[in-house]
C-alpha cells in the first residue's frame, strides 16, 4: 500500500486549534481533574504549543537583533559627531564615556583565543558572548517547564518536551537561514558584512540540531514503552520523515566542522547545498501543516530566496559574461584583471563572488576574491584587479591552467560587491594597514585609496603607514611601483620577509645593472623576520592622540596577536587611561 506524504494539501491555511473530537490519541473524559488541568494549561496544551514555544523562540532572536541595531545606531551617530567635530578642529584629548563604552564594546569585538595544540582560533569574545547567550536562552526554555514525559499515557501522544523542542527548532529555523547568506538582511540592518555572521550560521544550525534530536529520542522513548514503534514506522509518516530530515541535518554539522570544511571546501559546498535541500524537504513533510507549522517554512524561504534573487540581479547589473585576463604573478600569486561597466563601483577593501563560465566543474562554483585596485570616481570603466593566493581547490586549476603562458582569457560572472569597512579609514588621523601573504590584496586596495587622495590633496590623516608581511622578497616586485608612489606622497612602508633564505643570498649576489629587481626595490631596507605588531600597537596607543584606524588581513595567527593587543589598548580606553580616544580595528580572514 502507497504511502501518504502529506495529511493535508500544501496551502497556507493553519491547522486545527482544538482536537478532533473523533480521536483516539485524546481521552480527556478518562483523566483525574489533575490531569486535565496540566494538559489544558499554558506550556502544556499541544494546540496551542507553536505560541508558547515557537513565537518566543523568534521574539528572542529578533530582540536580540534589535538590540545590536540600537547600539550600533548609538556608535554610528557619536562616530559622526566626532568627525564634524574633528572637521571643525574641535578635539578633546580626554575619553568621553561614550568613548569609553566604545571601546568596551570594541574589546569584546577585538579580543580572541586560541588552542594551540588543536591549532584552534576562537571567534571573538563578542561573538562568544552572543552565542553563550543564545545557548543559555535556548537550553534553559526547553528545560524549564516540567514534566517532560506525561504521566498517563491518556494524556497525549507528544511527549511535552518533544513538542516544545520541535516548535523551538522552527523558532530557530529562519534565523540559521538568515545568518548565512551573502545578501544578508540581518548584517544590512547591523552593519556587519555576511561573512562575519557565518559564525552565528554555524551555531545556531547546532543548537537546531540540539533541539532536533531532544524531540526526536523522547518520541522513540514514548513508542518503545507503549509497544508501539513498529507499527507507527509502518503506518504513519511522522517516524519515518523525521528521520529521513535528521539524517541530511547531521550530515550538515559534522561535515561542516573547519577540520573537514576548510580542507575539502569544493566538496564541502557541493554537498552542503545537496544535504540541506534534501532536510528542508524531508522536514516540510514531517510538521505536515500542524498548527502554525508552515509559517515558518514560509519565512524562511521569503528570507533565503529574496536574497538569492538580489544576488542573481546584481550579477546581471554588473554584466553578463564580462571579459577577464588572469596571469601569475611571483612566489605563487596570481592576479586576475575583470573588465567590467562604469556603472560597476566599489569600496576599498570590498570582494567580490566570482564565476568562472570555461572552467569545467567549477563553473557551477563561485568564489570569494578580495579587489586590489579602486573604482573610477569619475564614471569612467575600471579595472578589477583580484590577487590572490593559489592554494586548493579552484585557486589551484586556476594555477594550472595559466602555467607556462603569459596570460589566460575567460569569461565570468561577478556577484557584488560585499564587505569591506563600514566606514573610509581615511576619516581617522592616524591609519595602519596591515598584511600578511596574500592579505596584501584586502590592505593594497586600501594603501591605493590613500594615495590617491594623498595625491588629490584630499587626504586629512596626519599620518598613514603600511606594514607588509611576506615569506619572500620576490612576492614584493610587482607591488614596488605602488609602495614607490605611497612613499612620494609621505605614506610609510614596512616590508618583511619571514623566511629570507636563498632570498638575502639573491639579493646580494644581484648585480647593479640587473634588470630582474626594480631599482625603487631598494629604496629602504627590508625587515627579515616578523614584525612585532604587538609592539607596533601599543607604542602607537600610548603615545600618540586623537583617532587611530587599523586594518588588516592575514594568516589566524597574524590576526590573533594584532587583535588581543588592539583589545588590550581598548580595555585602556575604556579604564580612561588610553591616551589615543577612539581605535578602530577592521580585520579580514583568508577564509570564512
Amino acid at each position: 500500500m502507497a504511502r501518504e506524504w502529506l495529511s493535508m494539501p500544501i496551502q497556507w491555511l493553519h491547522g486545527p486549534r482544538a482536537p478532533n473530537p473523533n480521536s483516539t490519541s485524546l481521552h480527556i473524559s478518562e483523566l483525574s481533574e489533575q490531569e486535565r488541568n496540566l494538559l489544558l494549561s499554558k506550556f502544556h496544551y499541544y494546540y496551542t504549543s507553536d505560541w508558547d514555544w515557537g513565537l518566543p523562540t523568534i521574539e528572542f532572536f529578533c530582540a536580540g537583533i534589535g538590540l545590536i541595531i540600537v547600539c550600533s545606531a548609538i556608535f554610528r551617530i557619536r562616530g559622526r559627531r566626532a568627525r564634524t567635530m574633528r572637521s571643525n578642529s574641535v578635539t578633546h584629548a580626554v575619553p568621553g564615556l561614550l568613548d569609553r563604552l566604545t571601546a568596551a564594546a570594541r574589546y569584546t569585538v577585538a579580543q580572541q583565543y586560541r588552542v594551540p595544540l588543536f591549532g584552534w582560533y576562537s571567534p571573538p569574545l563578542g561573538a562568544i558572548i552572543v552565542i553563550a547567550g543564545i545557548f543559555t536562552f535556548l537550553m534553559g526554555f526547553m528545560l524549564s517547564v516540567r514534566p517532560y514525559y506525561w504521566s498517563n499515557p491518556l494524556m497525549g501522544h507528544s511527549p511535552p518536551i518533544a513538542t516544545r523542542t520541535g516548535w523551538i527548532s522552527l523558532g530557530i529555523m529562519p534565523f540559521m537561514f538568515a545568518f548565512s547568506t551573502k545578501v544578508n538582511w540581518v548584517g544590512l540592518l547591523t552593519e556587519t558584512s555576511h561573512e562575519k555572521l557565518q559564525v552565528f550560521h554555524r551555531w545556531t544550525a547546532l543548537f537546531m540540531y540540539i533541539t532536533s534530536l531532544v524531540h526526536t529520542f523522547p518520541f522513540i522513548v514514548a513508542r518503545i514503552r507503549d509497544g508501539t514503534m513498529e507499527v507507527n514506522w509502518r503506518t504513519g509518516n511522522f517516524y519515518w520523515t523525521g528521520v529521513a530530515a535528521l539524517v541530511p541535518q547531521t550530515w550538515l554539522i559534522f561535515m561542516s566542522w573547519g577540520i573537514v570544511r576548510n580542507r575539502y571546501y569544493e566538496f564541502f559546498k557541493k554537498m552542503h547545498m545537496i544535504a540541506g535541500v534534501l532536510f528542508m524537504m524531508f522536514l516540510f513533510v514531517h510538521v505536515n501543516g500542524q498548527l502554525y507549522s508552515w509559517d515558518y517554512f514560509l519565512a524562511t524561504f521569503a528570507i533565503y530566496f529574496s536574497a538569492f534573487f538580489i544576488r542573481n540581479l546584481k550579477t546581471l547589473y554588473n554584466g553578463f559574461a564580462l571579459p577577464a585576463s588572469l596571469q601569475t604573478l611571483p612566489d605563487g600569486m596570481l592576479k586576475l584583471n575583470v573588465t567590467t561597466p562604469a556603472r560597476v563601483k566599489w569600496a576599498p577593501g570590498q570582494h567580490f563572488i566570482i564565476r568562472f563560465l570555461h572552467l569545467g566543474i567549477h563553473a557551477f562554483s563561485s568564489h570569494p576574491f578580495t579587489v586590489a585596485s579602486i573604482a573610477s570616481r569619475d564614471g569612467e570603466q575600471s579595472d578589477l584587479e583580484l590577487v590572490f593566493a593559489a592554494q586548493g581547490g579552484i585557486t589551484k586549476r586556476l594555477k594550472d591552467v595559466v602555467a607556462g603562458k603569459p596570460s589566460k582569457a575567460f569569461k565570468v560572472w561577478i556577484d557584488g560587491p560585499y564587505g569591506g569597512p563600514p566606514v573610509s579609514v581615511s576619516q581617522y588621523d592616524r591609519v595602519y594597514l596591515m598584511a600578511g601573504g596574500s592579505g596584501v590584496a584586502f590592505t593594497l586596495a586600501l594603501l591605493r585609496d590613500l594615495t590617491q587622495r594623498a595625491r588629490k590633496g584630499e587626504l586629512k590623516c596626519t599620518h598613514v603607514e603600511f606594514i607588509l608581511a611576506v615569506k619572500k622578497s620576490e612576492t614584493l616586485l610587482w607591488m614596488e611601483d605602488e609602495f614607490a608612489g605611497a612613499r612620494a606622497h609621505g605614506i610609510a612602508i614596512q616590508l618583511h620577509v619571514t623566511q629570507p633564505g636563498h632570498d638575502i643570498k639573491r639579493e646580494k649576489s644581484v648585480d647593479v645593472e640587473d634588470d630582474s629587481i626594480d631599482d625603487k626595490s631598494m629604496e629602504k631596507p627590508i625587515a627579515y623576520g616578523r614584525p612585532n605588531l604587538p609592539a607596533i600597537v601599543y607604542q602607537v596607543c600610548r603615545t600618540q592622540q586623537g583617532t587611530i584606524a587599523i586594518a588588516a588581513c592575514g594568516p589566524a595567527s597574524f590576526l590573533y596577536d594584532l587583535r588581543n593587543a588592539v583589545a588590550d589598548c581598548q580595555l585602556a580606553i575604556a579604564d580612561g587611561y588610553g591616551r589615543c580616544k577612539d581605535l578602530y580595528l577592521h580585520t579580514e580572514t583568508f577564509s570564512w
